[in-house]
Formats: C-alpha cells, structure tokens, sequence
C-alpha cells in the first residue's frame, strides 16, 4: 500500500514536471507551437482530401461526410494559425470572431484532441498518423 502510495507521488512529480517544462518551452517558442499547428492544419485538409477521393469509401457516405467535416477543420486550423497577413483584411477578423471558442489555449488543446481521435478512429496508416500528430 504505502509502496503504491509512493510510486504514485512519484509520477504525480514527473508529470507536473514535464507539464512545466512543455508550458515553459511553449510560452518561450510559440511561433514553432503555431506552424507546427498550422502544418497539421495542412497535412489534416489533404488527409481529408485523400479519403474524400478513396474510391472504396463510396459504400460509406457517413465517412465521406466526416471527411468533409475534418477538410473544414483543417481549414479552419490554416486560418487561425497561417500567415495572417497574406489573407485579406477582414477575413481573419470574421473567422477568428466565428472561432472565438478556439482562442483559448485549453479549448485549443481540446479541439485538437478531438480532431485527432476523430480522424485516427476511422481506420487506415494515412487517418492514424494524422491522429497521432494531434494527439
């Protein structure tokens, strides 16, 4: 019992740690944080893309909905976290004002899990990678 006890405060110790220094690095590299995100954005719509065309998935037409729903995820992941200024003026204002849910960091990290377990679930190399890089 006190032996479990222990080894719990233990890994309770090494997560807190390894959190702080993940915050630390964040805090310290965000533009690497954001093209990392805005890269998945990218590798997310052409992963949806790919499956879209997949032949096989036409006995399937929920999975092609699903894929459209991660192509405009991925788009939308492009567009919070893409180079702003090569779009227009008031088009990042707009998408940021309809994603106001993703401007926190923790609603941020929730999305991308979701996106992640959503698109690894659906079975396939291409759709497990792609889950991974968000998980």
């Amino acid at each position: 019992q006190e032996v479990m006890t222990q080894a719990l405060h233990g890994a309770g110790r090494i997560v807190r740690r390894g959190a702080a220094e993940i915050s630390i690095y964040v805090q310290a590299n965000p533009k690497s944080v954001t093209t990392m995100s805005f890269l998945g954005g990218c590798w997310l719509a052409v992963a949806s893309v790919l499956n879209i065309l997949n032949v096989f998935n036409v006995l399937s037409p929920l999975h092609i909905i699903l894929q459209f729903y991660q192509l405009f995820f991925g788009f939308l992941i492009i567009a919070i976290d893409g180079p702003g200024e090569k779009l227009p003026p008031n088009l990042k204002q707009r998408i940021i004002g309809f994603t106001a849910l993703l401007q926190s960091r923790v609603n941020r990290v929730l999305f991308y899990l979701f996106v992640g377990c959503q698109q690894a679930s659906q079975g396939g190399w291409l759709n497990t990678l792609t889950g991974w890089y968000f998980a």
